[in-house]
């Protein structure tokens, strides 16, 4: 594949983005991660995990919310001019999908707490009580959502990071250096001397 041109002078999302790009990456992870650790830990332990996943997940729906907003308010580079129509499409259709799960894993999360019959405790900060009452067949249809839902970010967040490696080293058209944080000048001339 031929290799797509890019000025010298590429375009960076703002760090506001970046920063709300790395925290919400990171969230997410953990919070993934956390419900896989229930059957390993003691039941008190196990039910101090799920609590910290509910508040990261609520937490890393604020703050989508946040990204949303700023990405309106800041939108991000557009993408090179050379970029083929076929992976800006993709580019496009990726980032929707991502938001779309970056919502709906955390709502679905809450659905199901509230149909098992539980408040949402915030970080131990404050409780947004149950909106409806305990409802089995509810309780089920949410958690097989939201699981089905939280792997497939997985996945297409792996498929999102592996794309973003395909335009650094293969496409080289400068995309991925976007979102990471700007290193000093001094930096890169030690980098450029080594």
């Amino acid at each position: 594949m031929s290799r797509i041109s890019h000025s010298s002078t590429v375009s960076r999302y703002s760090p506001t983005a970046i920063f709300l790009h790395w925290v919400v990456a990171a969230l997410i992870g953990v919070a993934w991660l956390l419900p896989q650790l229930t059957d390993i830990v003691p039941g008190k332990e196990a039910r101090i995990v799920i609590e910290l996943h509910r508040s990261l997940g609520m937490t890393v729906l604020g703050i989508v919310f946040l990204r949303a907003v700023w990405r309106f308010v800041s939108p991000p580079p557009a993408l090179p001019i050379e970029t083929p129509d076929a992976i800006r499409w993709a580019s496009h259709l990726g980032h929707g999908a991502l938001y779309l799960l970056m919502i709906s894993v955390p709502v679905l999360g809450m659905l199901y707490t509230w149909a098992a019959g539980r408040d949402l405790s915030f970080w131990g900060l404050f409780v947004i009580p149950a909106p409806f009452a305990q409802n089995d067949a509810l309780r089920g249809v949410f958690i097989d959502l939201h699981a089905l839902t939280a792997n497939a970010i997985m996945a297409l967040a792996g498929l999102h990071a592996g794309a973003a490696l395909f335009h650094q080293y293969v496409l080289k058209d400068g995309l991925l250096e976007r979102m990471l944080p700007a290193r000093s000048k001094t930096s890169r001339h030690t980098d450029a001397l080594v």
